[in-house]
């Protein structure tokens, strides 16, 4: 297992061009739209920043989890590293957990940056816990985003994975209201964003950091879905190989 991390380290090392534009297009997000938008009041203002930063986090968060995680397996799958890997001792669950190891280093990293951003040049104030805690949930709900990635990487081919990885990236970020509140948009689909992921991936961290308690309504909805997504991924995968 030591020998799996190692090489997925490296491998992460060697790909840091991917991980640049994966957390730097919502950083310029961030940047832009937290000081072009004004709402007049101090308070409102700290409050839009904090949270469209937090947002933005998740933003980011997702991009490696629908992009580069699918695209990792399907390498591994072109290079016939699956194949070997089957007939050696190590399990599967071993290397699908250093697959999420490095999609993790890559979580950790983006957290550090726009936090870091956050508090740095924009201002962003938060207590410890607040911190902390937002850190873990965004993470801990990010669960959702990589079954949703390993269902991807189930696809036959790249021109596939990233035309469905692209519809997937840019519904879930503006009905999970990662780009602007839902409030803007018709009550209808309001209603449908509610009952998208990515809204209640945003909905438990700034539940916690507006609020200080767990929105346990949202990570419900966050367990359901990855359950769901994880049970589509297993029963495609025995049905390939029954065929």
């Amino acid at each position: 297992m030591k020998a799996l991390l190692k090489i997925e380290s490296l491998k992460q090392v060697r790909s840091m061009w991917i991980f640049a534009l994966g957390v730097g297009m919502p950083l310029i997000f961030f940047l832009i739209f937290s000081s072009t938008i004004d709402f007049g009041d101090p308070k409102v203002q700290a409050v839009f920043v904090r949270n469209y930063m937090l947002t933005m986090t998740s933003f980011s968060m997702s991009s490696f989890a629908l992009f580069t995680f699918p695209l990792m397996l399907h390498e591994d799958r072109k290079n016939h590293w699956t194949d070997f890997l089957r007939y050696s001792p190590i399990s599967s669950s071993r290397y699908y957990l250093s697959k999420i190891y490095r999609v993790f280093l890559t979580y950790l990293v983006s957290i550090l940056l726009v936090f870091s951003v956050g508090a740095l040049v924009r201002g962003v104030s938060m207590s410890p816990w607040e911190w902390g805690g937002a850190a873990f949930l965004l993470i801990l709900t990010s669960i959702v985003y990589l079954a949703i990635g390993l269902l991807i990487g189930l696809l036959p081919s790249e021109q596939s994975m990233s035309v469905v990885a692209n519809i997937c990236f840019f519904i879930l970020a503006i009905l999970g209201g990662s780009w602007m509140p839902i409030s803007v948009f018709p009550e209808w689909v309001q209603r449908i964003c509610k009952f998208t992921p990515g809204y209640h991936v945003n909905q438990a961290v700034l539940s916690f950091v507006e609020n200080s308690r767990l929105n346990w309504k949202s990570l419900a909805f966050v367990a359901i879905y990855t359950f769901i997504f994880l049970a589509i991924v297993q029963y495609s995968k025995q049905k390939k190989e029954g065929n």
